[in-house]
């Protein structure tokens, strides 16, 4: 068996770009469907639970190329991975350009997911090997920020389309389409950041493992990545009905921006305040998701946009420094040799919890109601926020950490 490594790194910062770029288009793709889905239940005749059941196909989509195509980066290399992924964005953009029915937007919606499951992590580790100064701190930053940032685009101008442009059910995906060749144009443009050797390992699915002796600070860093999720969840489940139904907010463009903003904060937070991270940002994060959760979900009896809208700019700050100090926790407690079982666990598990909310919340807001569902999983949210935060305080600071910049690998 012969092992890969990494070629020498650019002196230039512009395929570490390139490549951001690429995340940023399935991101993207993945944003684009919320402010969609509202005309998909008028023209389908959907209820909760089954909009619900669509975005469920989406982390199964996640989770299944997390397992299985994912791992092939470090075998066939970066690039095909990356290209296979572009490929799926693009179908995925077809797919849902073509939905004459529900089965046809599940379907796409699970490609969707397949494709982010494809790029993401694999993205993140060839800008890793692209990063001219092998800042891993900096890989983290631009990574999350290119994953926040490509959803708030994405929900920003699919919103404006459904509201202002013609045939609103295809002509964002058209735009999704045309995106992803630029960014297969940009993978083929990067270079390769995995050299093979002329026997290389056997294909196999990704195993999972957590090293007993980083157990602690890893259910503490993932057990973030999950709350990070579930108010991702909460807040998509929850805020195209409080807007349209609540509040008479009919016109897309402007409840998109509303829910736009908790991603749009979470992007600036990585990149204006990125030295904040680790534990340190853990500590800082989670009591203001804890308040902004309990502002949007006190928001819906009340009927009121003001508080709505705060509680979501709140939610993407706390998600913000949450996110980071989660990633940048586990990266620097991983060691180098699990690294990808480690923190392929690690994303399974928040793409696990963004399915919890979603599909409950969907499943129980026709039964007993948008307040009450709402309420109850927002309450939820907030204990586990609570029992996160003592957790988190309770673990010591790894080697290295609170803020300082880990080393090269």
């Amino acid at each position: 068996m012969t092992s890969t490594f990494d070629p020498p790194t650019p002196t230039s910062r512009w395929p570490f770009r390139r490549i951001a770029f690429v995340l940023a288009i399935t991101a993207f793709g993945a944003g684009i469907p919320t402010p969609v889905y509202a005309i998909y239940e008028r023209e389908f005749a959907l209820n909760s639970a089954e909009l619900a059941a669509i975005f469920a196909a989406y982390t199964a989509g996640v989770v299944v190329t997390l397992l299985l195509v994912a791992p092939l980066s470090d075998l066939i290399g970066r690039r095909p991975v990356l290209l296979i992924g572009m490929g799926l964005t693009a179908l995925s953009g077809v797919l849902f350009f073509l939905a004459h029915g529900p089965e046809i937007v599940a379907l796409a919606r699970f490609v969707s997911g397949l494709a982010v499951g494809a790029t993401t992590s694999t993205a993140t580790a060839a800008m890793a090997s692209l990063e001219p100064r092998h800042d891993q701190h900096h890989v983290a930053r631009v990574s999350v920020a290119a994953n926040f940032g490509g959803v708030a685009s994405g929900i920003l101008l699919s919103g404006f389309l459904v509201e202002y442009g013609p045939a609103p059910t295809q002509l964002v995906y058209m735009l999704l389409i045309g995106a992803s060749v630029i960014g297969a144009i940009a993978v083929l443009d990067s270079p390769e950041t995995v050299i093979r050797g002329p026997h290389p390992p056997p294909i196999r699915v990704q195993r999972l493992s957590v090293p007993s002796a980083i157990r602690q600070p890893f259910w503490v860093a993932a057990g973030a990545l999950a709350a990070c999720y579930s108010i991702y969840g909460y807040f998509a489940a929850i805020a195209p009905t409080f807007l349209r139904v609540s509040l008479s907010i009919d016109n897309s463009a402007i409840s998109s921006g509303v829910i736009a903003v908790m991603f749009g904060l979470a992007s600036i937070v990585q990149l204006g305040l990125g030295q904040v991270r680790d534990r340190r940002a853990l500590l800082l994060g989670l009591p203001v998701i804890l308040v902004a959760t309990v502002l949007v979900t006190l928001s819906l009896p009340l009927s009121t946009l003001a508080l709505f809208a705060i509680g979501a700019a709140m939610l993407g700050i706390g998600v913000g420094f949450a996110y980071m100090g989660s990633v940048t926790l586990a990266d620097r407690v991983a060691p180098s040799v699990e690294r990808g079982e480690i923190l392929s666990a690690f994303f399974i598990v928040g793409y696990l919890a963004l399915a919890v909310p979603t599909i409950g919340v969907g499943a129980t807001i026709d039964q007993f109601g948008l307040i009450a569902a709402a309420t109850g999983f927002g309450a939820a949210l907030v204990i586990w926020v609570a029992i996160l935060y003592v957790a988190t305080r309770r673990t010591p600071t790894p080697p290295g950490g609170e803020g300082r910049p880990r080393g090269a690998s």
